[in-house]
């Protein structure tokens, strides 16, 4: 199975930046990225899962089913969190383990991890059976560890590179009938770097210290956020720039059409942002799909994660 990431990048509003600036004749001396969580919302119909290459076995929704090798829509289900205000509808919690330190190249890594993930199926599927909603969370126990690669190519930010592995349990809940006679199974997913990676260095939190979330799946929250960073993931560092009360244009992935941020509030479909905010997308994909939005050209439409992440224009 592997999960399509068209995700936006994007989560957190930022308010503020921090100039931590000075040029050298080597380069920037920059300051350091505190390690903390990156939060996102997945883009609905945009998170893919095939089961192409790793079929459901014949019998496991009823002794007749047949193997299931179809592909799978998501929506993000905001995961359960207190408080709730400031949080908005995430879906998604990539955490930063170690705090990144600069090199005279401007560049710096940190391992990074999955904390959280909450999705759904945007339409039951048909299974011979019957039809099953489906959703996915994290799988239980340890999940695996990636590096991100991070690039500072400005005094107020930069870009990425973050590939992600995650253990994932999808359990499939009959529409009809008993709802008890649910199935479960768990997968290892690998994707690739997103595209559209930037990156801003912020100084308003994006959520206050205590914050609780569910990262088990069970709609309580019971894990704490780590203390607010000061780095903000998809959010591009000239968008900051500039008088907060004019509009400005920004890009959106993957086709990089232009779009006044005035005309992106409460856009697209069913995700908004607060007013005054404006919606960056980007996507992580599987490493072994050809998507031609991908830098590196390793993505297809079925393995796609796509995130939105809200942002105030201006500083």
């Amino acid at each position: 199975m592997r999960i399509s990431n068209r995700s936006t990048a994007g989560t957190a509003f930022v308010l503020a930046i921090v100039l931590a600036a000075t040029m050298t004749a080597a380069g920037f001396a920059a300051e350091p990225i505190h390690k903390g969580v990156d939060l996102w919302m997945t883009v609905a119909g945009f998170a893919r899962t095939s089961f192409a290459d790793e079929p459901i076995p014949a019998g496991f929704f009823c002794s007749d089913s047949r193997p299931f090798a179809g592909t799978i829509a998501f929506k993000g289900v905001p995961l359960a969190a207190t408080p709730g205000k400031g949080l908005g509808g995430i879906d998604t919690v990539v955490r930063r383990l170690d705090d990144a330190v600069f090199d005279d190249k401007g560049e710096a890594k940190t391992r990074i991890q999955l904390m959280a993930l909450s999705l759904a199926s945007t339409d039951p599927i048909e299974t011979g059976c019957g039809k099953y909603d489906v959703a996915v969370s994290l799988a239980p126990g340890e999940q695996p560890v990636t590096t991100m690669n991070i690039f500072r190519t400005e005094a107020r930010g930069g870009t990425y590179s973050a590939p992600l592995a995650l253990n994932v349990k999808v359990v499939f809940i009959p529409v009809a009938g008993d709802k008890t006679a649910r199935r479960e199974l768990t997968r290892r997913i690998d994707l690739g770097p997103a595209n559209h990676s930037v990156w801003a260095y912020v100084t308003t939190p994006r959520y206050g210290e205590g914050a609780l979330i569910d990262t088990r799946g069970t709609g309580r929250p019971e894990t704490a956020l780590p203390k607010p960073s000061n780095f903000q993931a998809g959010v591009q560092p000239a968008i900051l720039k500039g008088d907060p009360s004019k509009p400005r244009q920004v890009q959106l992935s993957p086709d990089m059409t232009a779009y006044n941020c005035a005309f992106l509030i409460d856009q697209p479909g069913d995700f908004s942002c607060p007013a005054g905010q404006c919606a960056y997308q980007s996507c992580h994909c599987s490493q072994t799909s050809t998507n031609p939005y991908e830098p590196a050209g390793s993505c297809a439409n079925d393995h796609l994660h796509c995130i939105w992440t809200c942002v105030a224009p201006g500083g």
